[in-house]
């Protein structure tokens, strides 16, 4: 489980962060899933997972709810 001030490497672009806080459950909601809420089935749409909210370290930029994997995330250091 990943925890508030771990230095993380973002594998889809290669750059280091640092966790804002813990990792927490969302809803991800894409073009079809939009669709759907427009045609009124929006309790059907999105898909939840693991989001994570960080601040990149080469440019102290925060990025929220970035979807996580075990396979896009590579932990450097453990904050706790």
């Amino acid at each position: 489980m990943l925890k508030k001030g771990d230095l993380i490497r973002f594998l889809p672009v290669g750059r280091l962060a640092t966790l804002l806080r813990d990792e927490y459950s969302a809803r991800f909601i894409d073009a079809e899933d939009e669709e759907m809420i427009a045609h009124g089935m929006g309790e059907y749409a999105g898909t939840y997972g693991t989001a994570i909210d960080v601040c990149f370290v080469d440019t102290m930029q925060p990025a929220f709810k970035l979807k996580v994997t075990r396979y896009n995330v590579e932990v450097l250091s453990s904050g706790s």
